[in-house]
């Protein structure tokens, strides 16, 4: 039924083949050097006029007219499930939810229990087909907004595969995984009360400590995915590890209850624009700080993991190929709702039909030394992670706003100006597009990067130039910015065209147009800053590490009166370092709200003098 409505949304449709290609050439006249750029001006006036793009043109259309949207298997394979980096850090981003306050152990398990019940309760809506519709607001406010991913929150899971992963899905799972001992809880239409569930809850933390004591399996799926899958396909030679395995694959989510975050990680230097509290916190839901903590006790694969410690962090971590961040806020902002309101969950109650299970394993030698290795490796990737929570308090998006300028796009041209102070130069720029007003919706990339982002970039750090010629640029960047937010939002952006036309030469078996081989592409596809807004007025911290070695991962969410940033590096590259993006990026914002009041001043010294010349004219 919810299909039928998802069909009320129009299919996108493929963008015009000469723009798309002009649009790629302006996306990269800036991240390039020139010699590169020139060299990819002339393939594309070759291909202006050549058949061969030309027809993998014509069978894209014919692709999206039979199909309701022709672009998601294409991106969803090529932007994860083909992609082998380990799920942590690399992809599964963080939801860092207000501390609780937990004066006895029953008020942490009410907490899980009542998690249990509303994610019982969001389902149920899943089922009967009542959530609630969603509508955009900013550049396209009013417009109806898929919420197809929705309907896979408590079904999909990221299955690890030898050449490329896949989303398998439960038809109607009813139980849930709790990993602080490894317990399955059934449920058929009716729902436990909180009491049971916490009694339930108390008991499995019991049993836990109880013989015998498992090595942390779940360490393995924050493996490499070709690795996990090797190791996997091993496993489920032993009927036992595969009915295990069976069981996670179709449950509905994951619950971790973790030990306290306290005292796990060291702080190497001090710190004056980062809150290290939050970023401690932000550490824990992330990864679980290193396997002689909380990683192990972690099920990367599965959609929703739920992560709750003792001393009363708690938060989500996500497996992102299954959804955007945008919806999980939702539901992360509905849940809270639910601890506010302690809103009762309207289901016949029946407590005698909770059952608990264990789930059990059969550890060889060998699995046990894969295990010990996965522990190392993982523990060595968490131990490169730089993060950031950076607490911009000196405005918020109601600046820009007073400027006429698009909140995101203020933060966008602050983000590249950023780079450029501590770079020297732009990068390819990764922001999410959600592409919700279109059938089944996802996702392609605003890019930032533009031309007149480096002009403007290079005017701001340039002592020579006045204000007004400084203003001027970020007019012309801002304006550039706007357009660019605009058509990639309505489905016309150049990343996901240029990817479909790839597939459409792989499909039918036609050579691969040269351009996907060029060191210029590449550059363009090198997301040496990852981004993504995450607005909220709820007390949510979300963020996730950075897509490239040599890169940033940067989420923010601009409140009323103050910007909330993620940022994240790798410490094992000495060209990035989040402390030092933070401190670059403050100036960046300082800088511009000067250069947009400097503006505001010069404009209304000027008018009255405007007018004095036009009377005495008169």
């Amino acid at each position: 039924m919810w299909k039928r409505k998802e069909r009320k949304l129009p299919k996108p449709s493929v963008p015009e083949l000469s723009v798309t290609l002009n649009r790629f050439l302006e996306r990269i006249k800036a991240i390039v050097p020139s010699n590169k750029y020139e060299e990819a001006r002339r393939l594309v006036e070759e291909y202006q006029k050549s058949e061969e793009i030309e027809k993998l043109q014509e069978l894209l259309k014919k692709y999206a007219e039979i199909n309701e949207n022709y672009v998601t298997e294409f991106w969803l394979n090529d932007m994860y499930l083909k992609n082998p980096l380990p799920l942590p850090i690399n992809s599964n981003p963080f939801f860092l939810l207000p501390k609780r306050e937990f004066k006895t152990d029953d008020e942490r398990f009410r907490l899980v229990a009542k998690f249990i019940l509303f994610s019982l309760n969001f389902n149920k809506k899943l089922d009967r087909v009542e959530l609630k519709e969603e509508f955009a607001g900013g550049q396209e406010k009013g417009n109806a907004l898929s919420i197809a991913t929705y309907y896979q929150f408590f079904t999909a899971y990221r299955r690890p595969g030898a050449i490329k992963d896949e989303h398998i899905f439960s038809e109607g799972s009813r139980y849930f995984i709790v990993l602080f001992k490894m317990r399955v809880t059934p449920f058929m239409d009716s729902y436990p009360t909180v009491n049971t569930l916490t009694e339930e809850l108390k008991k499995i933390e019991a049993l836990s400590k109880l013989k015998p004591h498992y090595p942390p399996v779940g360490i393995l799926t924050a493996l490499n995915r070709k690795e996990w899958a090797r190791i996997r396909e091993g496993m489920i030679e032993n009927e036992i590890n595969k009915e295990s395995i069976r069981i996670i694959e179709n449950s509905m989510f994951v619950v971790c209850m973790d030990e306290s975050n306290k005292g796990v990680r060291k702080q190497t230097r001090s710190k004056s624009f980062s809150n290290e509290r939050l970023e401690e916190m932000a550490h824990h839901i992330l990864h679980g700080n290193r396997t002689e903590h909380s990683t192990g006790n972690r099920w990367f694969d599965k959609f929703i993991q739920f992560i709750v410690t003792k001393n009363g962090v708690n938060g989500i971590v996500i497996e992102h190929s299954v959804s955007e961040g945008i919806t999980v806020l939702r539901f992360c902002e509905e849940f809270l709702d639910f601890l506010h309101l302690h809103l009762a969950v309207s289901y016949r109650k029946s407590d005698d039909e909770m059952r608990a299970e264990r789930l059990t394993w059969n550890i060889s030698e060998s699995l046990a030394e894969e295990i010990k290795n996965a522990s190392a490796v993982t523990d060595t990737l968490i131990d490169t992670l730089e993060l950031n929570v950076f607490i911009f308090k000196n405005y918020g998006k109601g600046f820009p706003k007073k400027q006429n300028i698009s909140p995101d796009v203020f933060i966008q041209l602050c983000l590249q100006l950023t780079y450029f102070r501590m770079h020297n130069k732009v990068t390819a720029t990764y922001e999410s597009a959600a592409l919700r007003k279109f059938r089944f919706g996802r996702i392609d990339n605003i890019r930032a990067s533009s031309q007149e982002a480096l002009e403007f970039s290079k005017s701001m750090l340039d002592p020579s130039l006045s204000q007004t010629e400084k203003w001027d640029k970020f007019q012309k960047a801002v304006k550039k910015q706007t357009e660019i937010l605009r058509y990639t939002i309505n489905g016309e952006g150049p990343d996901n065209h240029l990817l479909c036309l790839k597939e459409m030469a792989a499909m039918y078996g036609l050579e691969e147009p040269a351009l996907y081989n060029t060191d210029y592409y590449k550059e363009f596809l090198n997301f040496r800053l990852s981004t993504s807004q995450l607005p909220t007025t709820y007390d949510i911290k979300v963020g996730y590490g950075p897509v490239v070695p040599d890169g940033y991962g940067c989420s923010y969410n601009p409140e009323e009166n103050r910007i909330v940033f993620c940022i994240s590096s790798f410490k094992n590259d000495p060209s990035t370092d989040t402390e030092k993006f933070a401190q670059n990026l403050h100036a960046s914002l300082m800088e511009l709200k000067e250069l947009c009041e400097s503006a505001k001043a010069t404009a209304s010294i000027s008018s009255p003098t405007k007018a004095a010349v036009k009377a005495e004219a008169k």
